[in-house]
Order: structure tokens, then sequence, then C-alpha cells
């Protein structure tokens, strides 16, 4: 454990520091600037510091490490007759005080405190890591092959590079590698590198310091900074603009990297998994895409099927996404058989999240113990015209092939009929996400340009506030 300690105080200071060294890493500093200076430059488990303090005092240096070095535990020492001090300490996120004069024996009492509240915590954070497992969903043969890769590939620190078309489980694969390591029980970090800016995804990588660009109001801990120890995903890499591409293979190479705006070097413990649903090799001979870094992060490559090439597959996806998907949404809704084949019949383009994303939909506009067949379903999965609202069931009909897909009335223009379904069923996720137009673009397997569209078109926001 690395601990350092904080004191105007020079004979307090070096005799803690005397006390502490045989057992511990430890290093001194005279103030609380000093000391910042220190955490700015390296990772300390345990910091143990005055409160009176010129330059810096106690609580301003704890309101510093909070923001900088979250996950250091923090000893504030007080002289008799400052106890409010170190009552506000404690409100401000110190794990402990002592006052003075310092009885040796009490502070090895706390220090041991903190290691068994640091250990009970990380065990902690384990165990509830080992309980939220991912599960791998399918019995094809690519899927144990699958399972068999990650086995081989989750105790060596190696990147991994994960190839196939988006939607086809790249980030559960890259999630189950992590749960299977010899870090499991540090952080699993993803980020979509194709969802952000270029101004943006840096930051979010590497963190920035305070006022390094507009905005910048306070520090920001970057993505490999809180994946210190574990694995970072890093999703879409191929849409990672070339600038930041150098400044990764810099990651790479070095292990170290510097937030935006600042100068100290942060050593990178992160194990890189990335994943890309584009041809890098094309991407690298058109100029897209740097040579070095795709041979950097090529070390060990898996490509995902589509889930048209593991029929097998489905099955299973369909089972499991029925059962967790209704538990999680607190609705009880029944598949009928022929719906059950026609699902399992479709070829999901969108591979396993349209799947997903079908399954919610036919669940969350389904009310309790209602009955989904064939026509509720969507019409690229059925081939008809699906319809908007089920009713509960009194009885199971005894032969499928009695239910009929909707129609319309003569005399109504067909288009007229599908934009009154398409409005119902877009209102009806709009209502169920609470206007919430990423939800409900979720819902609807929609992206959230073409929502907003329809939700202006239909004048969707007006009628639900009437």
């Amino acid at each position: 454990m690395r601990i350092l300690i904080v004191d105007d105080e020079v004979g307090l200071r070096n005799t803690i520091n005397e006390l502490l060294k045989d057992r511990f890493e430890t290093f001194v500093a005279e103030d609380g600037a000093q000391a910042l200076s220190l955490i700015l430059e390296k990772s300390f488990d345990l910091i143990i510091s005055d409160l009176k303090m010129p330059k810096l005092d106690g609580l301003e240096l704890l309101a510093k490490v909070r923001e900088v070095s979250p996950m250091s535990s923090f000893i504030l020492m007080t002289a008799h007759g400052s106890i409010d001090g170190a009552v506000k300490a404690i409100q401000d996120g110190a794990d402990d005080y002592l006052s003075k004069p310092v009885e040796f024996a009490e502070l090895n009492h706390r220090i041991n405190r903190v290691m068994q509240l640091r250990a009970w915590q990380n065990q902690k954070n384990l165990t509830e890591h080992h309980s939220k497992k991912t599960n791998l969903i399918g019995r094809s043969d690519f899927m144990t092959n699958v399972k068999k890769f990650i086995t081989q590939v989750a105790s060596v620190p190696s990147p991994v590079l994960l190839l196939g078309p988006s939607g086809t489980g790249k980030e559960v694969v890259a999630k189950s590698i992590h749960e299977n390591g010899s870090n499991s029980e540090n952080t699993f970090v993803a980020i979509n590198c194709a969802s952000l800016s270029e101004n943006l995804i840096e930051s979010e990588l590497f963190g920035h310091e305070k006022g390094a660009f507009t905005g910048a109001t306070g520090t920001k801990i970057g993505k490999f900074e809180i994946a210190a120890g574990g694995t970072i995903f890093l999703d879409e890499i191929g849409e990672l603009p070339l600038p930041l591409q150098a400044k990764l293979l810099r990651v790479l190479q070095e292990k170290e990297f510097c937030r935006v705006g600042g100068t100290r070097q942060i050593k990178s413990q992160a194990r890189v998994i990335a994943a890309t649903h584009r041809d890098l090799k094309d991407w690298v001979a058109k100029g897209l895409f740097r040579e070095d870094l795709y041979f950097r992060l090529n070390v060990i490559q898996y490509e995902m099927l589509p889930l048209r090439q593991r029929k097998e597959d489905v099955t299973d996806l369909i089972q499991h996404y029925w059962s967790t998907l209704s538990e999680e949404l607190g609705i009880k809704s029944l598949l009928s058989p022929a719906a059950k084949t026609a699902l399992e019949s479709y070829d999901y383009p969108g591979n396993v999240r349209e799947l997903k994303n079908i399954i919610e939909r036919l669940i969350v506009l389904t009310p309790d113990n209602a009955r989904v067949d064939v026509a509720h379903l969507p019409k690229e999965v059925s081939g008809t015209h699906p319809v908007v609202s089920l009713h509960p069931i009194k009885e199971e009909p005894s032969d499928e092939s009695n239910v009929n897909p909707p129609t319309w009335k003569p005399g109504i223009a067909v288009e007229a009929y599908l934009e009154s379904i398409e409005e119902a069923v877009i209102g009806k996720a709009f209502e169920l996400s609470g206007q919430n137009q990423v939800q409900a673009a979720d819902l609807l397997g929609l992206n959230r340009g073409t929502l907003q569209y329809k939700i202006k078109k239909y004048n969707l926001v007006k009628k639900k506030a009437a």
C-alpha cells in the first residue's frame, strides 16, 4: 500500500514516516499544495493529512483528492478543539480522522481499519460482479467455439480485435473475456467511438483538466483512467478520427497518456479490446485507418458471424429475451407457436440487437395476459401489417388458422391506413417511455433523428400534453 503523509510540522511528519515506512511505501509533503503535486504525479492508496496547513489546508486538499483521485482513502489529523473540522471532513468524504497528539497505536488501528474497509469493498465489488456475469446464449458450433476462444484469451493481457457485422454480440464477448480473466475484479468500461464528436471523444477517453477548453469547469477522469487494472472496450474503432488514432497508438505502445490540457503522464494499466464492423484492411489501404495501429490492435482477432449463419441460436435467444425482458418490464404475455416459428425463420439483418429490440417492442405493446400472434409481428417478420394494440385473451383459440391479419375498410387509402398504424405505435412507445426520445427510439428500433421527425409529423408532444 502506498501512503502519503502531509503535515507542516516536520517532527510529526518524519516520525509518522519512520513508523510506517517498514510496512508501506511512504511519501511525505510539508503542506497541501506540495501534497497535491505528488497526488497528480502518483497514485496513493491512503493520504494522512493535517487539518491546519498553509497554502492548502486539509479540507481543501480532501476536496481536490476527491476530484483527481477518488479511489484514494483519506485520514484527517486534527488538534484538540477542532472536532468540527473532523466532522466536516467525514461529511466531505474522509474515511476517518485522528486527534492530536497522535497516539501511534491508534494510528496503526485506523490504518488497519481503512485497509479492511478497502478489502471489504473490493470483495463486495467482486461478488456483485460475479453475480452479474455475462450469459452467452446459443448452442451452435460457432457459439461453442466462441466460448473456447474466450477461455484461451481471457488470462493474457494482449489486445483483442473483434470483427463482424453490427449487433452480433461483440460487446458481450468483450465483457465475457474480461469476466473470465485475472483482472475481472476491476472495472470493465465500454465506449462507442462512433457516438461522440472528435472534440468530445478525446476527453471521454483520456479525461481533461480544469480549464482545458471552454466548458471544462473541473477535472474529468477519462475511460482509460477509470478502467485502470481492468478492461476498456473500444467499440466501432474504425470510426476513431485519425488524430486520435495516433494518441491511442501511443497508449498501446508506451502504456501512458495525458489528460486533455494536462502534462502529467498517467500510466495505463487497462487491457484493450476493440471491435468494428469495418474491413480495417480496406480502410488502411484508403488512408482512413493507421496501419501501425491496425497491427498493434490485431494481435488476437476473432470474427463474429451474423445471426442468419447460426440459426441454431435464434430459438435460444428468443426464449432468453422473452423471459428476461418480461421480468424486467413486469409484463406477462404469451407467444403463440405460429409467432414463434415466424420469429425463428426471420434472417435478422440487424442480428442479435434487432432480435432483442423486436422482442422488447412486442412485450411493451402487449397488455398483461395477452397473446402475441403472427399478425402482431413487425411486417418484415410476418409479411403482414402489425396490429397496433392487443387485448387480453379469455380463451385459447384451438386453430391457429382462425387468427386473421387486420384489414382496412374499402375507400380508405392504404397509405393513410399505414400512417394511422405508424402514428399509434410510435405514440404508444413515446407514452411508455415517458416521452424519453432515446428510450422510445430504442423500443421502436429507429434512430433518434427519424423518431424526432415522426413525433413532429404526428404532433405527438402536443397531443400528449393535451
